[in-house]
């Protein structure tokens, strides 16, 4: 249905000429929002959930009120067999409606009409949209005493061919009126009356591209067609044909240029057309063609009379005497008013026959001064068509309630006074509906009008001013706001997004915002993610995710913005961080690097060239060094730390492993202190993303797999040269079947010969990572991830790549898996956290033989105060003077017998350890030798609870 407004006139369904309601017990109520039942009452507390219902028990008087607020359609064939009378007639209505409103809506179910009234009397259907059925959707069967007033029909969607009729009459029905209805493109045929109907009164309609014909009286008796608006027909606008009798007057039809097609068969046709059979019986005048104007062609004859057709009013006047009044030569708009000053403005006949007072929107009919009156009629002054123009009438914009908003009760006022008219009519009344249930107030213009709103809540205002003669404008104000006494309150929770099978996108958060208490008083809500990024919230629970840029702790703030400007927060504190990604072992290069030189590796060396990569974990083994020295990992384009990743000693083989940040574009550096040349070989272990899913970390206190000092592992006596041990890791002593890598500290003691092992998965091709070496009579330790192969056998093999024979210990320390409640990785810049020569750390003594240290690591540096499982260390003893080693550990746990760092007197030493921490946040670090030493611990990160808080 098109949207009308017409010089300023917003006009209501529920205007007009429409009979009042009875009492309340006259009133059947038709709900299917909510509660209702269809074998009750039809008491407005327990209304009929159909249409059909209700029509099966209607009486005399009663009137059926159909509401619907939530705008669903009833979807119902509903057939009417009860009649009323002629005092007591039986009304169907749409709920009252408020300005710019839709009536409830009838919609066919199957290929029924809507509504068929079948052999009743006394009827009146009124204030309902009826849906578009594909076939006829109103038909009235032997019936009379009918009226159908304001029913807004629904285009179909997508548009049809055309077919069915809109409101059908058949030829048993009489005193049938059909009146201001809007009938829109989709049907074949706007009203049709058949052969034998008597008494059919069509007026004041608009009717739109008809496709077989907009109004068609066949063998009508006493039809009467007045002042309806018919446009773009393809085929005859208005149609008396078949022996039909009676008056054709105050009508508007308007032709459009179209090509004949099979859902437009005849665009020429004339526009209106009377049969031979009919034209001694039919009067017509006061019509108007709107054909094109100018001496243009006309696209389509305008009249055809006794089946003889003329192009226009004035031919057609000539050989027949009819529409000595009628007017042509017009180019209108199709469902608008009439524009100012055109000759269809106070120019019908106000006395034709169905003539109503009002127009299809229920506005009045009224002079305008600004157009000589050429029609008939002492007072009311119709324009030709359904739609009458009105005075435009203007409205301030601050002739609403003042103040819009407030906590309640707001008391607002609206200005009466300055409203103006395009004709220069004064103003009648004010009246204005607060939208609260409350009464309209109207009142001549002068004094404000107030209202309180007592209740918290969202207000629709509507402001109508009419002038003398009855033109009205309505103005629905922006909404009054009656907020609460305190802000609704906002809330914000998140969680990292995960897998079915656990494992973690440790940089993607997933934020619930719930639905606010008081929704309706919420204006608008967005949601900062602390990095920069932010997004605005649409109404309702809302989750949203989001990638972070970068492994670090973001605050996301959720502010809500109510409608008095007032706002609340919520926040969480995201860690992203990083998931591991285990590789396959294997050396990705060898390099020489001079003395105090550096060796650049790119990304794509160390697999690093994925998605979201900020660390990788790298095994780092030196030879043919010509003097001793360390080598340093960092991150390239930063200033070099002073931290160390491999301590060596010239023409010793020593290996190490570390993590170091990276970006998938990026580069690192292996800087060489040594006055000499040495040799690097470097393999990744694992990458740390922030945007890939994978796995999360489980520190756990040290388990011994394997000594075979003693036999555990199954395995007892040392280890001849060349052989190797293969034992269950996966599985067993706290690891799960599934682990993808496994953290173990392993070590070598009682060496016959130098000599080096290999820790690889079973079964695989995977030739793993050698380390540590050692020399004769050397005990050498190192921690070292393993990727596994958890769908294979979780086994792990210790291969003594020496000629001699050692006895190997292993112990598991952490393990990395899809499970989502482990702990997730965030790389810091190398740093030195401890150095006990200096002071850094707070300790400026050498670590005693047998002695303790406790040292804190959470809270500085980049790491957490609070939920850190674990620390990647790098452990240093540069300048020994006996042989010992170290026992990295969480404060406030039992000391294992594990061994960190093994140093001899003379070579420095380094070692990795992911270091569990204990819960205040401290490790201890152990000299198990006999001497004191110095100790420098450098930090390369953290693991951090897996959580959003």
């Amino acid at each position: 249905m098109a949207v009308l407004v017409v010089a300023g006139v917003v006009s209501c369904w529920g205007t007009g000429e429409a009979a009042a309601d009875p009492s309340p017990a006259g009133t059947l109520y038709v709900n299917h929002d909510g509660a209702c039942s269809d074998t009750g009452t039809g008491s407005a507390s327990m209304p009929f959930c159909t249409v059909q219902a209700a029509a099966d028990v209607v009486l005399p008087g009663q009137t059926v009120r159909l509401e619907s607020p939530d705008d669903l359609p009833y979807v119902e064939s509903v057939t009417l067999t009860r009649s009323g009378t002629e005092d007591a007639p039986i009304t169907f209505t749409g709920a009252a409606l408020a300005p710019s409103g839709s009536p409830p809506i009838l919609t066919p179910k199957g290929s029924a009409p809507a509504l068929t009234l079948k052999a009743v009397h006394d009827v009146r259907i009124q204030s309902l949209g009826i849906g578009y059925p594909g076939a006829d959707a109103v038909a009235v069967t032997g019936s009379t005493g009918i009226t159908l007033d304001r029913l807004s029909f629904r285009r179909p969607v997508p548009s049809t061919g055309g077919t069915g009729t809109a409101i059908g009459v058949d030829g048993a029905s009489s005193g049938v009126t059909v009146s201001r209805n809007w009938i829109p493109d989709g049907y074949a045929y706007g009203v049709r009356a058949q052969s034998g109907a008597s008494q059919v009164t069509v007026t004041t309609n608009v009717v739109t591209t008809p496709r077989r014909g907009g109004i068609v009286m066949t063998g009508t008796s006493g039809a009467a067609v007045t002042s309806n608006t018919v446009t773009a027909p393809c085929a005859t606008g208005i149609s008396l044909d078949g022996a039909s009798s009676g008056t054709v007057e105050n009508n508007v039809v308007a032709s459009a240029s179209a090509k004949q097609t099979d859902s437009c068969p005849a665009p020429t046709a004339p526009l209106y057309f009377v049969s031979a059979q009919s034209a001694d019986q039919v009067t017509s005048d006061y019509n108007a063609a709107a054909n094109g104007s100018g001496t243009s062609a006309r696209p389509r004859p305008e009249y055809a009379w006794a089946d003889a057709p003329y192009t226009t009013a004035v031919s057609l006047h000539d050989a027949t005497g009819q529409g000595a009044h009628d007017i042509d030569g017009l180019n209108l708009p199709s469902t608008t008013a009439p524009p100012e000053h055109s000759a269809l403005i106070d120019s019908a006949d106000a006395h034709a026959p169905g003539e109503l007072t009002t127009d299809v929107d229920g506005a009045p009919l009224v002079d305008d001064p600004l157009v000589a009156d050429t029609g008939t009629g002492s007072t009311a002054r119709p324009d030709r068509g359904a739609i009458e123009r009105q005075d435009s009438i203007i409205i301030p914009s601050d002739d609403m309630p003042s103040p819009s908003r407030g906590v309640a009760p707001v008391v607002t006022s609206v200005k009466t006074d300055d409203a103006t008219t395009s004709w220069g009519k004064p103003i009648a009344t004010y009246s204005v509906d607060f939208g609260d249930g409350s009464a309209p107030v109207t009142q001549a213009p002068g004094a404000p009008i107030t209202h309180t709103y007592a209740t918290p809540g969202v207000y629709s205002p509507a402001v109508t001013v009419t002038d003398a003669d009855g033109s009205s404008r309505t103005v629905r104000s922006p909404a009054v706001d009656a907020g609460t006494t305190a802000a609704p309150a906002t809330s914000l929770s998140g969680a990292l997004v995960t897998t079915a099978d656990g494992k973690v996108d440790a940089g993607d958060a997933l934020f619930t915002v719930p639905q606010p208490a008081i929704a309706w008083e919420v204006a608008y809500r967005v949601l900062a993610f602390g990095d920069g990024d932010q997004e605005n919230l649409a109404d309702g629970p809302r989750k949203i995710e989001h990638q972070y840029p970068a492994a670090g702790s973001y605050t996301a703030t959720l502010t809500q913005t109510d409608l008095l400007g007032r706002t609340t927060t919520a926040r969480v504190t995201v860690h992203a961080a990083d998931a591991f990604l285990p590789v396959a072992a294997r050396y990705d290069a060898e390099r020489t690097i001079p003395a105090h030189g550096v060796l650049k590796l790119s990304a794509a060396t160390v697999h690093a060239d994925s998605d979201g990569v900020d660390a990788a974990r790298l095994r780092i083994v030196t030879s043919g060094a010509k003097a001793s020295g360390t080598l340093t990992l960092y991150t390239d384009g930063t200033t070099r730390p002073g931290t160390s990743t491999v301590s060596f000693g010239a023409g010793r083989t020593v290996s190490n492993e570390a993590t170091v940040k990276v970006t998938p574009t990026g580069v690192i550096d292996l800087y060489n202190s040594s006055t000499g040349p040495v040799t690097v070989n470097v393999a990744t272990l694992g990458l740390q993303s922030h945007a890939q899913f994978g796995r999360t970390y489980h520190p756990a206190a040290p388990i011994r797999l394997l000594d075979t000092r003693s036999g555990t592992g199954g395995h007892t006596g040392a280890v001849a040269g060349g052989h190797s041990v293969t034992l269950t890791v996966s599985g067993a002593h706290g690891v799960p079947a599934d682990a993808d890598a496994v953290v173990l500290n392993v070590v070598a003691t009682t060496t016959k010969g130098s000599g080096s092992l290999t820790v690889s998965p079973d079964s695989t091709v995977n030739p793993g990572v050698s380390g540590p070496y050692w020399t004769t009579g050397q005990t050498a330790s190192a921690q070292i991830v393993v990727p596994m192969a958890p769908l294979i056998n979780g086994k792990v093999v210790f291969r003594n790549n020496s000629k001699s024979s050692a006895h190997l210990i292993a112990d598991v320390v952490g393990w990395y898996g899809p499970t989502a409640t482990g702990t997730t990785f965030q790389p810091v810049s190398p740093v030195r956290i401890l150095n006990t020569r200096t002071g850094t750390g707070g300790k400026i003594a050498k670590l005693g033989a047998h002695a303790t240290l406790k040292l804190k690591v959470t809270g500085a540096h980049g790491v957490p105060a609070n939920g850190v499982s674990a620390v990647d260390l790098n452990l240093t003893v540069p300048s020994p003077t006996g042989s010992g080693y170290l026992v990295a550990y969480a404060d406030g746990t039992t000391r294992p017998d594990v061994h960190t760092a093994d140093y001899t007197s003379g070579q420095p030493a380094a070692g990795t350890a992911l270091v569990k921490v204990g819960t205040d946040g401290e490790i201890d670090l152990y000299n198990a030798g006999s001497t004191a030493i110095d100790v420098n611990t450098d930090l390369l990160g953290d693991y951090i609870l897996n959580t959003v808080e």
